[in-house]
């Protein structure tokens, strides 16, 4: 069995995971608190203390007060809804594989986030989430995939 890893990391320049992201295309309500309890796991094995759940059309921003161990201080503190352009389209390029695309807009959004003027025309909801220290994170570590993503251009 393969061990869990998130979608989407962003890592300061000396290694520290400074936010993880969980990717989910569903937005039910099974799937998001699934989604919730995966990030908790993931945040807790890997020592970080700021999540953000990404499931369809909101996005939940999760935080480890550090109160106590293993993770049971960790507890989603906002939500917001989703910019409708990072919802994915029927590219051609990925074939029913919407997971993955809407996974690679969420990572250049969130790049594109780095960039003061790009908080500029979120939407109250979005701001509120990523006012200070959320988007200082952002702003001092790379993000990246987590970990390889599938291509049928490449095979």
């Amino acid at each position: 069995m393969s061990k869990a890893h998130p979608d989407i990391v962003v890592v300061s320049p000396d290694g520290e995971y400074l936010v993880i992201v969980e990717v989910k295309l569903n937005d039910h309500l099974p799937h998001r608190q699934d989604a919730i309890e995966q990030l908790k796991s993931l945040m807790a094995s890997m020592g970080c203390s700021v999540g953000l759940a990404v499931t369809g059309d909101h996005i939940l921003l999760l935080r480890d007060s550090l109160e106590k161990s293993h993770g049971e201080s960790i507890a989603v503190v906002g939500e917001a809804m989703l910019p409708d352009h990072l919802l994915p389209s029927a590219d051609e390029q990925w074939q029913g594989n919407y997971g993955l695309e809407f996974e690679s807009r969420v990572q250049l959004w969130l790049e594109t986030l780095k960039q003061a003027s790009s908080l500029e025309n979120l939407p109250s909801d979005l701001k509120q989430l990523f006012s200070e220290p959320t988007i200082s994170l952002l702003r001092l570590g790379e993000i990246r995939a987590a970990g390889p993503r599938w291509s049928s251009v490449a095979s």
